[in-house]
C-alpha cells in the first residue's frame, strides 16, 4: 500500500518555478536519453533547456500533474481524473504510457521507494483501465 501521507508531505515541499520546471526536463532528459526523442529534444544541449519557454511551461505542468498525485491515490474518481491529465499530456507529445513511471531522481531512499509504488499503481491502473 502507497503510504501517501509520506508523499503528499514531500509534495507540499516542492513548489512549481520556471527554474525547477526547467530543471525537471533537463534532468529527466539527462537521465532518459529514450524520454528526450518523445519531446524533440534529443539533439537540444540540456543546458539550453533551462531557457526554453516550451520546455519551462510543460515542466510545469507536468510537475502539477505528478504532485496532484499522492492526495488522489485514496479516492477513485480524483485518482483517474489526475491520471486521465497524463494521458492527455503524455498523448500530446508522443509518449507511451510505458514511460509513465520514469523519474529524475531528487529525494531519499523511501521517498522513491513510495513514489515507485505509487507510479506502479497509476501504471497497472491505467492498463485496468485499457489506456495503453
Amino acid at each position: 500500500m502507497v503510504n501517501a501521507d509520506l508523499l503528499t508531505k514531500h509534495a507540499a515541499n516542492f513548489k512549481v518555478t520556471k527554474d525547477n520546471a526547467a530543471e525537471y526536463f533537463k534532468q529527466l532528459f539527462t537521465k532518459h536519453r529514450d524520454i528526450a526523442e518523445h519531446y524533440n529534444a534529443e539533439d537540444i544541449d540540456p543546458d539550453s533547456i533551462l531557457k526554453s519557454q516550451r520546455y519551462i511551461m510543460m515542466g510545469m505542468s507536468e510537475m502539477q500533474l505528478f504532485l496532484r498525485l499522492p492526495k488522489t491515490v485514496s479516492d477513485e474518481r480524483q485518482w483517474r481524473s489526475a491520471l486521465s491529465g497524463f494521458k492527455e499530456s503524455f498523448g500530446d507529445n508522443s509518449v507511451p504510457m510505458s514511460k509513465f513511471n520514469k523519474y529524475a531522481g531528487g529525494m531519499t531512499a523511501e521517498q522513491k521507494k513510495e513514489w515507485t509504488e505509487l507510479l506502479n499503481k497509476a501504471y497497472a491502473d491505467m492498463k485496468t483501465w485499457s489506456w495503453y
